[in-house]
Protein backbone atom coordinates (compact mmCIF):
# COMPACT_ATOMS: atom_id res chain seq x y z
CA UNK A 1 0.00 0.00 0.00
CA UNK A 2 1.47 3.14 -1.13
CA UNK A 3 1.82 5.73 1.62
CA UNK A 4 0.35 8.96 1.62
CA UNK A 5 2.67 12.05 1.20
CA UNK A 6 0.12 14.98 2.05
CA UNK A 7 1.44 15.10 5.77
CA UNK A 8 4.87 16.03 4.18
CA UNK A 9 3.75 18.02 1.49
CA UNK A 10 0.50 19.49 2.97
CA UNK A 11 -2.57 19.80 0.55
CA UNK A 12 -1.90 20.42 -3.24
CA UNK A 13 -2.73 23.66 -4.92
CA UNK A 14 -5.17 24.55 -6.82
CA UNK A 15 -3.38 23.99 -10.18
CA UNK A 16 -1.94 20.55 -9.50
CA UNK A 17 -5.79 20.04 -8.81
CA UNK A 18 -6.63 21.22 -12.48
CA UNK A 19 -3.95 19.33 -13.99
CA UNK A 20 -5.03 16.26 -12.44
CA UNK A 21 -8.34 17.09 -13.87
CA UNK A 22 -7.11 17.65 -17.19
CA UNK A 23 -5.72 14.39 -17.04
CA UNK A 24 -8.20 12.28 -15.55
CA UNK A 25 -10.42 13.49 -18.45
CA UNK A 26 -7.94 13.13 -21.13
CA UNK A 27 -9.33 9.61 -22.94
CA UNK A 28 -7.78 7.08 -24.98
CA UNK A 29 -4.07 7.76 -25.68
CA UNK A 30 -1.49 5.66 -27.39
CA UNK A 31 2.21 6.40 -28.34
CA UNK A 32 3.87 6.43 -31.84
CA UNK A 33 4.11 8.29 -35.17
CA UNK A 34 1.29 7.96 -38.08
CA UNK A 35 2.19 9.05 -41.34
CA UNK A 36 0.09 9.32 -44.68
CA UNK A 37 2.08 8.83 -47.79
CA UNK A 38 1.73 8.19 -51.26
CA UNK A 39 4.17 6.29 -53.58
CA UNK A 40 5.42 7.12 -56.94
CA UNK A 41 6.35 3.93 -59.07
CA UNK A 42 7.05 3.53 -62.81
CA UNK A 43 4.69 1.66 -64.32
CA UNK A 44 4.92 0.79 -68.22
CA UNK A 45 7.26 3.55 -68.87
CA UNK A 46 4.84 6.32 -66.79
CA UNK A 47 4.89 7.67 -63.40
CA UNK A 48 2.04 6.76 -61.48
CA UNK A 49 0.72 8.11 -57.86
CA UNK A 50 -0.13 5.01 -55.56
CA UNK A 51 -2.04 5.37 -52.39
CA UNK A 52 -2.55 7.07 -49.86
CA UNK A 53 -0.98 4.74 -47.35
CA UNK A 54 -1.67 5.10 -43.52
CA UNK A 55 1.41 3.69 -41.34
CA UNK A 56 1.40 3.34 -37.43
CA UNK A 57 4.74 3.14 -36.29
CA UNK A 58 6.02 2.41 -32.56
CA UNK A 59 7.61 0.40 -30.23
CA UNK A 60 6.49 -2.62 -28.46
CA UNK A 61 8.52 -5.22 -26.23
CA UNK A 62 11.79 -2.97 -27.39
CA UNK A 63 11.01 -3.87 -30.92
CA UNK A 64 10.05 -1.45 -33.84
CA UNK A 65 7.07 -1.88 -34.99
CA UNK A 66 4.65 -0.74 -37.81
CA UNK A 67 1.20 -1.55 -38.98
CA UNK A 68 -0.90 -0.36 -42.32
CA UNK A 69 -3.84 1.10 -41.18
CA UNK A 70 -7.35 2.07 -42.65
CA UNK A 71 -7.63 5.71 -43.02
CA UNK A 72 -10.36 5.91 -40.08
CA UNK A 73 -8.12 3.85 -38.01
CA UNK A 74 -5.57 6.68 -38.89
CA UNK A 75 -7.80 9.40 -38.07
CA UNK A 76 -8.24 7.41 -34.41
CA UNK A 77 -4.42 6.98 -33.75
CA UNK A 78 -3.73 10.52 -34.96
CA UNK A 79 -6.09 11.72 -32.29
CA UNK A 80 -5.00 9.30 -29.79
CA UNK A 81 -1.20 10.47 -29.92
CA UNK A 82 -1.84 13.70 -30.08
CA UNK A 83 -3.68 12.76 -26.52
CA UNK A 84 -0.70 10.85 -25.56
CA UNK A 85 1.31 14.14 -26.31
CA UNK A 86 -0.76 16.41 -23.71
CA UNK A 87 -0.83 13.65 -21.36
CA UNK A 88 2.96 13.43 -20.97
CA UNK A 89 3.21 17.31 -20.84
CA UNK A 90 0.55 17.25 -18.06
CA UNK A 91 2.52 14.71 -16.19
CA UNK A 92 6.27 16.47 -16.63
CA UNK A 93 4.51 19.62 -14.94
CA UNK A 94 3.00 17.69 -11.84
CA UNK A 95 6.26 16.04 -11.52
CA UNK A 96 8.00 19.61 -11.70
CA UNK A 97 5.54 20.87 -9.00
CA UNK A 98 6.06 18.34 -6.79
CA UNK A 99 9.94 18.63 -6.85
CA UNK A 100 9.66 21.90 -5.79
CA UNK A 101 7.09 21.49 -3.10
CA UNK A 102 9.62 18.54 -1.30
CA UNK A 103 12.36 20.99 -1.83
CA UNK A 104 10.91 23.82 -0.15
CA UNK A 105 8.63 22.13 2.48
CA UNK A 106 10.89 18.89 3.22
CA UNK A 107 13.36 19.08 5.57
CA UNK A 108 16.76 18.13 4.17
CA UNK A 109 20.46 18.20 4.52
CA UNK A 110 22.46 21.21 5.72
CA UNK A 111 24.04 22.93 3.62
CA UNK A 112 27.63 23.80 3.67
CA UNK A 113 28.05 26.98 2.15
Amino acid sequence: MPQTTEPLLGPPPAAYKTLLDRLAHSGWFCQGTVVCRTLRRHVAGKWVDKGPYYLWTGKRKGKTICHALSQSQYRAAKGAIEANRQVMGILEKLQNMTLERILKRVVGVRRRK
